[in-house]
């Protein structure tokens, strides 16, 4: 039987547009003379990874072999004695065993996508010079960063690069739920027998890959205007920053009490937020004997992953190209200048 080759949702190239609006979806973290930077962390989002597939998965499974545990506790003192019936040690204690195991592996696993990693892993795009930087960690064979901090520099030609909008489901029994995915292949520059336009049924081939934008909060319609952003400022000379919308917020909390505000309503800020959405938080507070906890628990994991980060850096070649980072006052001043000269 032959794989099922994937399909993307669509295709997105740099001679057309796909979106009248746009936005840069709050992950430009920087802004430079001709270059702009784009965090691939949201701060709000992480240790969401670890609570939800780790903690989550690991809770059911302990729950199971609990209840196994909690039936053998009744049995001894009833009874005086352990005693099981063949189904129990053929069956049943092999499935608890099996359950006891995936719960560490959940806890193991989902703890290393979101503990001891970088801050950050920025992509620069430079339409000066009409190339894409990103920071990728230099990793041993094992997986492991060969040193704490150091990275290595992708360069990819801009001209190569191909935006596909990939779409997958998950299913919870009762319901399914889309994911939303924008990915910036590159090109190979020796295509082969490729031939006929690009599109989703026809790719060419490719020789690397990398997402852009948090694949967690990305909808069917934010996905093209994110990637029309960046296509509009590396071709068209667009603003570096869409109207209305700032930098990303890339500071780090440093307390427990500063996670609980970057993960829920709670937290630094709780006054401020009253004042300016006190019908939102009055919602929000209704609901607060489910939503409490579950802010508790995010701000606990959203703490750790942050306390077992450290921070990575472009080197200074790369920065010498792009040049110093532009302040956002004079980022607005030149977005109204433009406006003015239209």
């Amino acid at each position: 039987m032959s794989e099922e080759k994937f399909v993307p949702l669509a295709v997105y190239l740099q001679d057309q547009r796909v979106a009248h609006e746009t936005t840069a979806g709050g992950w430009v973290r920087g802004v430079y003379p001709n270059a702009i930077e784009y965090t691939t962390s949201a701060k709000s989002l992480r240790g969401v990874v670890f609570l939800m597939g780790g903690v989550g998965t690991a809770s059911i499974c302990f729950f199971v072999v609990a209840q196994y545990l909690v039936g053998m506790y009744e049995d001894v003192n009833s009874a005086g004695g352990l005693n099981l019936t063949w189904f129990e040690w053929f069956v049943v204690l092999p499935v608890d065993v099996i359950f006891l195991a995936v719960g560490i592996w959940a806890l193991r696993h989902f703890a290393r996508l979101e503990f001891f990693l970088p801050l950050d892993l920025p992509i620069l795009f430079d339409r000066q010079r009409r190339k894409v930087y990103r920071l990728v960690e230099d990793l041993a064979d094992k997986g492991k960063p060969k040193r704490r901090g150091q990275a290595l520099v992708i360069e990819h030609d801009w001209d190569d690069i191909v935006a596909e909008h990939h779409v997958s489901t998950s299913t919870t029994g009762s319901s399914a739920q889309r994911h939303h995915t924008l990915v910036l292949m590159v090109r190979d520059k020796n295509p082969g027998d490729f031939q006929g336009p690009i599109t989703p049924t026809n790719l060419p081939p490719y020789v690397d890959g990398f997402a852009l934008g948090d694949g967690k909060v990305l909808t069917e319609f934010s996905t093209p205007r994110v990637w029309e952003h960046v296509r509009r400022y590396m071709n068209e000379n667009g603003p570096a920053l869409p109207p209305g919308e700032q930098l990303a917020d890339t500071s780090v909390p440093v307390t427990w009490w500063d996670s609980l505000g970057a993960v829920s309503v709670f937290g630094p800020g709780y006054i401020q937020r009253w004042r300016e959405s006190w019908g939102w938080m009055l919602i929000v507070h209704l609901f607060s004997p489910v939503l409490l906890p579950l802010a508790l628990m995010m701000a606990t994991t959203n703490w750790l992953s942050y306390k077992t980060a450290y921070p990575v850096q472009w080197p200074q070649e790369v920065l010498d190209k792009v040049g110093p980072p532009v302040p956002q006052t004079q980022e607005r001043a030149h977005k109204s200048a433009g406006k003015r000269r239209a």
